[in-house]
């Protein structure tokens, strides 16, 4: 069975479970990305970070207050999109280099010329994982969706939420099982030979690149 490669990129945190989230990864060897929100990084929770960082896994930018970046003005989308990287870079160490996703995943031309200018590499989606960021969103409907959309080279969006929590204990070894080996977003780039990344647009699968 030949391997095909996704990386999940879960949003939102540092938030409860991202921890246990690095560990069930662990159990399959597989890996993921983090895409961390600034405002939510504080002394209480950075040790998160360090948990997911030190066990292989990605931390990417996702803005610092969820804002939607289009009602901002120009400096204020910059803040928003720099402010995180500076924070983590002076908390823990660790560099979150030149990659994002966005909030709300809809940018206008502006917002996505501003990300150019920052050289910013911005992820989306290529998988339905079942509107997990929602309070009432259920772990078979998580389940079920991620599992019939799961296909090579795709980013999925995910979000650090106990329901998604206990829905990867039944979509890992799934997946696992089916041949798909779990990555972080730079291992996704590295291992489908994509080396020359554009700047300021979404890149949802890197088969499409």
């Amino acid at each position: 069975m030949q391997t095909k490669y996704i990386s999940i990129v879960l949003d939102d945190g540092p938030l409860p479970f991202m921890c246990e989230i690095v560990d069930l990864f662990n159990q399959y060897n597989f890996k993921a990305g983090f895409a961390v929100m600034g405002e939510r990084v504080t002394d209480d929770t950075q040790y998160m970070l360090k948990y997911a960082v030190d066990n292989g896994f990605q931390l990417v930018g996702h803005s610092h207050t969820h804002r939607k970046l289009e009602t901002l003005s120009d400096e204020e989308i910059k803040k928003e999109m720099t402010e995180p990287v500076a924070d983590i870079k002076n908390r823990i160490g660790y560099d979150m280099k030149n990659i994002a996703r966005l909030p709300g995943h809809c940018p206008d031309e502006r917002v996505l010329k501003i990300c150019k200018d920052l050289n910013l590499v911005l992820i989306g989606y290529d998988m339905d994982c079942g509107a997990d960021w929602l309070p009432d969103a259920t772990p078979q409907n998580i389940i079920n969706q991620t599992l019939k959309t799961a296909h090579d080279g795709a980013f999925a969006c995910m979000h650090v939420r106990e329901h998604t929590y206990e829905a990867l204990k039944t979509i890992l070894p799934e997946l696992k099982n089916r041949g798909f080996q779990l990555v972080t977003p730079e291992q996704l780039f590295k291992i489908k030979g994509k080396t020359n990344l554009i700047y300021g647009t979404h890149i949802h699968n890197v088969n499409n690149i």
